[in-house]
């Protein structure tokens, strides 16, 4: 009976509760020349539209069989402890980590529009980067990463343990540097047709797929280094 009469105030006080995912939001960031993401992992989404109004969105939900009970009966934000501040030029966005004793997944959400030619900078143990328009500079930096990009970037440096990288270039300027260092590496490097590209695979097992030979000289330059690799040039 005791069960009976505690189970319909649990169940009411569990729907008057909201969810407990939030957002921060930096509303203006048409001054900005640069992005620096750092710290745990994230679901990162940036663009370069000029359509659309530069700004950037900082958001946690969380995932797993416990998120609904959590978000129910507790106050702590998934994303409480993350950081996204401008330094002059640069967006900072440091992504901390979720407590070892939270019972359910945290995912914490990077949602940006920048002004086109900015750089790109990610350092984080592990994330996945859905890349849309131009960007000067590409730096990635992290154990575990998936990496898209749709559009061009003059330099592209990425370093992990584990990377998953699509690199589609809507044109080429003939000034691109392309670096890939991964123990286990898959990637497709997509520059056009009849675009020569210069390129240098190093692994200790490696399947290379590629439309035409290694044009010495030419740009764009690609160096991959690992220790499996597969990677498609197009």
């Amino acid at each position: 009976m005791i069960i009976l009469l505690v189970m319909p105030v649990l169940l009411v006080a569990s729907a008057a509760l909201p969810d407990k995912a939030s957002t921060t939001a930096i509303p203006d960031l048409s001054g900005v020349r640069a992005v620096a993401i750092s710290g745990d992992a994230s679901s990162i989404n940036i663009t370069t539209r000029r359509d659309q109004p530069y700004g950037a969105s900082l958001s946690g939900r969380r995932k797993g069989w416990f998120s609904s009970w959590y978000s129910s009966w507790y106050f702590a934000d998934c994303r409480n402890n993350s950081d996204m501040r401008v330094d002059g030029t640069v967006l900072h966005i440091d992504i901390a980590a979720s407590s070892w004793l939270d019972p359910s997944g945290c995912v914490v959400e990077v949602n940006a529009n920048v002004p086109a030619g900015a750089a790109l900078r990610i350092d984080q143990s592990a994330f996945t980067a859905r890349l849309i328009g131009h960007f000067s500079e590409l730096a990635v930096a992290g154990k575990a990463a998936d990496v898209t990009l749709d559009g061009h970037a003059s330099g592209i440096d990425i370093r992990g343990d584990a990377v998953k990288a699509s690199l589609d270039f809507d044109r080429v300027e003939a000034d691109e540097n392309v670096s890939i260092r991964a123990r286990a590496l898959d990637a497709y490097l997509g520059f056009g047709d009849n675009v020569p590209v210069d390129y240098k695979v190093a692994a200790q097992a490696s399947w290379v797929d590629a439309r035409q030979p290694s044009v010495p000289g030419a740009k764009p330059h690609v160096e991959i280094d690992g220790d499996f690799v597969r990677v498609r040039i197009r």
